[in-house]
């Protein structure tokens, strides 16, 4: 039976939390962005809604707009730029 290639697959070290952080925080999903931020994916795991591909874990992009609940971020992957759509708890606003 050939191996399943799901959306998830390879991603049992990436998508996972440590001990002391399990469990939803409030504030992630009340964050506000405003366009030229730059933030980076960090992705949470308990929250499957607006997640971006493992393969962008850890990158860094810029936003572009807020469309409904989510940010379009554009980050550069593999000298090509790519456009992201993710919800609040799955970025971070880098300082």
């Amino acid at each position: 039976m050939p191996h399943s290639r799901g959306f998830r697959s390879k991603s049992r070290r990436i998508l996972t939390k440590r001990g002391r952080d399990v469990g939803l925080k409030v504030t992630r999903f009340l964050r506000l962005y405003a366009p030229g931020d730059k933030v980076i994916f960090d992705i949470d795991p308990t929250v499957h809604k607006g997640m971006p591909h493992r393969r962008y874990q850890g990158k860094v992009g810029v936003v572009v707009e807020k469309r409904g609940r989510a940010y379009v971020v554009e980050t550069e992957v593999g000298g090509k730029t790519k456009t992201i759509i993710a919800r609040p708890e799955h970025i971070m606003k880098i300082d």
